[in-house]
């Protein structure tokens, strides 16, 4: 089985081939292709795979290259997690909307809007050259702004695709921090719905059979005490629970909304008192050279407890691309969490928008778990960023600057023309210098 990992020089792919190497009896004789722009990283990424401790008893053939056509061919899998831009991009966008007080990540706000911009071009390219040297293969899309890119891919093309976010499953470290339960939890039975980094709990999700809103309701005046109440910011998620009736799903994502000016804030504050050594592409570029010098070595004692490599392993609940590669190719259709367009998903939400919703998955294709988890006080603010996030991918298409200026004043948070547009100015500046 030939698995191409695009933006294959990112270490922590490692955590996913781990997970594959670790399921011999569905991974067998595992072809790993690393595709990355800089094929140093890719060909580290592709040497540490092999000398993984998994690797011992599913040795893994794998090739480097920045070929993307090479890395393409035959494939049955196509993961992709690339950043357009880098970091480098990312941080930049984040200091010019913070100097506006704009608030803004990889996926929410000025900065993801503009990743978009980068992004989409690149990701269509990469889906229309699979139509040829791939034609059924998956592409999984683990780069973010991953609503954007999955609605850009479905609608412009008939790849097969699914949008990957682990996060969804984090909502066990949450539980954990209020009712210690542990991490992992088999008795933990949680699922839920809404957009990527938006989405909240059902009402049936469980602990030991107790309804989790139940247990929140029956200990809400200790809650704020326990000791490890802070680690799920329970201070910022209370009122917004208090007012949903419902607990959010993936880490209170709507923070970002609800508190937008407090943290546009402090990132500003954090922009201007980092220097570079602190900065996020910085750690990135050490510990990729941390990472050439292991890749050089014979053999790599205490493999995960590397610096370089530390934070790369999959989490408790393994990799949820390798869960959906592992339920396509058994065509198990094994029940997840990922992001794909709604239909029937979600009650009340636009049509053919992505949604992240828990899904049959199938070989020949995703079978949706209708549900409707959406408090109604949000159903608007959902559908408002649903509609946006389909304005940037229109305008990403077509790189029309008034586009995506009015996709940017479409987002829920962008309340201010006269900041804004003046932003907005030093975004495009800056997207179509790197484009020069």
């Amino acid at each position: 089985m030939k698995i191409t990992f695009l933006g294959g020089g990112a270490l922590r792919l490692l955590g996913a081939v781990d997970e594959i190497l670790k399921q011999r009896e569905v991974f067998v004789e595992p072809n790993l292709v690393f595709m990355d722009t800089d094929p140093g990283r890719a060909q580290t990424v592709a040497a540490l795979a092999r000398k993984m401790p998994s690797a011992l008893v599913n040795p893994p053939a794998t090739q480097a290259t920045d070929d993307l056509d090479a890395a393409l061919h035959g494939a049955s899998f196509v993961y992709c997690c690339i950043r357009v831009g880098g970091v480098r991009a990312l941080e930049r966008d984040k200091k010019i909307g913070s100097r506006w007080g704009f608030h803004g990540h990889d996926d929410f706000g000025p900065s993801a809007i503009m990743l978009t911009a980068r992004t989409v071009p690149v990701v269509l390219d990469i889906a229309r050259r699979m139509q040829t040297h791939c034609p059924g293969a998956w592409l999984l899309i683990f780069s973010n702004p991953i609503t954007t890119l999955v609605d850009a891919v479905t609608r412009h093309t008939p790849v097969r695709n699914v949008g990957l976010c682990d996060g969804v499953y984090n909502f066990a470290w949450d539980m954990d921090a209020l009712f210690d339960t542990g991490v992992p939890c088999p008795d933990l039975a949680y699922s839920g719905g809404g957009l990527n980094h938006l989405s909240w709990i059902t009402p049936d999700t469980a602990y030991k059979n107790q309804r989790v809103m139940d247990m929140i309701w029956e200990q809400w005046d200790e809650l704020a005490q326990r000791r490890n109440a802070a680690r799920c910011d329970w201070k910022g998620i209370a009122p917004l629970v208090k007012m949903d009736r419902v607990m959010p799903l993936n880490n209170g994502h709507q923070v970002h909304y609800f508190y937008h000016d407090k943290l546009a804030a402090k990132m500003h504050e954090a922009c201007c008192d980092s220097n570079d050594a602190d900065l996020r592409s910085s750690k990135q570029d050490r510990a990729a050279a941390q990472a050439a010098q292991l890749a050089q070595q014979d053999q790599i004692e205490g493999f995960w407890d590397q610096t370089a490599l530390q934070g790369c392993q999959a989490s408790p609940f393994g990799n949820t691309g390798v869960k959906v590669m592992k339920s396509i190719h058994q065509d198990s259709g094994d029940e997840l969490i990922v992001t794909t367009p709604n239909h029937g998903h979600i009650a009340d939400l636009l049509e053919g928008a992505p949604v992240e919703a828990p899904v049959h998955v199938w070989r020949n294709g995703l079978e949706p778990v209708g549900i409707d988890p959406v408090p109604t006080f949000h159903k608007g603010l959902c559908n408002a960023v649903a509609y946006h996030q389909r304005l940037v991918v229109d305008a990403s298409m077509t790189q029309d600057r008034h586009a995506l200026f009015t996709a940017l004043m479409a987002e829920p948070t962008i309340r201010s023309l006269e900041r804004a547009a003046p932003m907005f100015d030093e975004l495009w500046a800056a997207h179509e210098s790197a484009n020069e």
